[in-house]
């Protein structure tokens, strides 16, 4: 099949260029490798079981297969994994088994599991102050803000994340001129700030703590306190940490912006299979191939969170969103202690179900960044498919 290359940095996260844009972003920017290592691959064993027929609400209020909601919502790949073996993996537009892919803010979750592991050995705490890790972050809106106000977004950080701006492209607004200045959008001129430059002109909007607000750019600080604490560039403090250990079967890699920063918010991409790992550990409490990689304590308490991690979500603006519980170390909890997903705009998902022992990995490139009825349908699918699997 022959790929469709009129993408460009200009764009590429707009469809329909970003159908296949997100499968190639090292002919977009620059990028770090993310290595494997030299070990075995984890075992997925396949077992497959006929999904095609189960049946969830569409957006339009009609019954809906899975395998037509998968063929009419832009999904490029999805991998459900059942008791640890593989009963459904498909490859739509052009993806194979090799193909990596942009996760968008999946890539968060990847963080989130790199400052687990950090905190399980002891380089820092989570109630640590951010400066005392890392003094350059001084002066700055982080001033008085803990690694956990970082990870959990609850920092008091002055940033308006609004993808409704997309299609205005206002370069003066929050979200465009940072992905100006972190590398998603064409420079035209302009002196780069990269991701942290353009963190420090950020201003403080309320007490750290106060709420939850959804803002890209604080998991980026928390990817900085991993390679100071570790010496080393994020890329391969990852490779180390989780990449290795997790026995991923591809090497991974990561977006870098003008000034050779990760750009770890969302500039992740790998394989499918490998994602649907990263969601194997954090159903088996951190353990993969017999393997204990991330922290017991550090997954229980993304999935159960706390009192305050609760209060936090339910104080955002506008309140919870859609009934979930908490955002909680990068991760998304839909039913607290039950049902936790890394998600990327544009249809990315890490899916973990205790109930039903089911995780779902799944790329997609939407027609938009976040259409809230494909979304939510997509959402649908996922429990209905795991409510069939947990019933056999």
């Amino acid at each position: 099949m022959a790929i469709d290359r009129s993408f460009t940095l200009a764009n590429w996260m707009e469809a329909p260029y970003n159908r296949p844009a997100f499968q190639f972003i090292r002919e977009i920017a620059p990028t770090a490798l993310i290595a494997r290592g030299d070990g075995d691959p984890s075992p997925l064993p396949s077992d497959p079981v006929d999904l095609s027929g189960v049946t969830f609400e569409g957006r339009d209020g009609a019954s809906i297969t899975w395998a037509e909601q998968l063929a009419s919502s832009c999904c490029d790949a999805v991998c459900v994994v059942h008791d640890g073996r593989i009963v459904d993996e498909r490859y739509l537009n052009g993806m194979h088994p090799r193909s990596k892919h942009l996760l968008m803010s999946v890539s968060k979750s990847v963080c989130g599991a790199a400052l687990g592991v950090a905190i399980g050995r002891g380089q820092f705490a989570i109630d640590d102050l951010v400066t005392d890790i890392a003094p350059e972050f001084t002066g700055t809106s982080l001033d008085g803000a803990t690694v956990r106000h970082v990870i959990d977004m609850t920092a008091g950080t002055d940033f308006l994340e609004d993808y409704d701006l997309y299609g205005d492209n206002d370069d003066e607004a929050p979200l465009i001129a940072y992905e100006i200045h972190s590398g998603y959008r064409p420079l035209d001129g302009r002196a780069p700030l990269g991701t942290l430059g353009h963190f420090r002109t950020y201003g403080t909007a309320y007490p750290h703590g106060a709420k939850f607000q959804y803002r890209s750019p604080l998991t980026n600080i928390a990817a900085r306190l991993l390679e100071v604490v570790n010496d080393l560039p994020y890329a391969e403090v990852v490779s180390r940490d989780l990449w290795g250990p997790l026995g991923m079967e591809h090497d991974a890699d990561i977006m870098l912006d003008p000034l050779r920063n990760p750009v770890v918010e969302g500039g992740m991409s790998c394989t499918l299979r490998d994602l649907a790992r990263l969601g194997v550990a954090y159903l088996g409490d951190g353990a993969i191939d017999g393997r204990q990689v991330l922290p017991a304590a550090w997954v229980a308490d993304t999935r159960d969170g706390d009192d305050a991690s609760l209060a936090a979500f339910e104080a955002q603006d506008g309140g919870a969103h859609d009934g979930w519980a908490m955002y909680r170390n990068a991760f998304w909890v839909m039913q607290r202690g039950q049902e936790f997903s890394g998600l990327g705009i544009f249809g990315q998902y890490c899916w973990v179900h205790r109930p039903s022992r089911t995780v779902i990995a799944r790329f997609s490139t939407y027609p938009s960044a976040f259409p809230e009825d494909l979304s939510a349908e997509t959402m649908r699918g996922f429990t209905a498919v795991a409510e069939h699997l947990a019933s056999r």
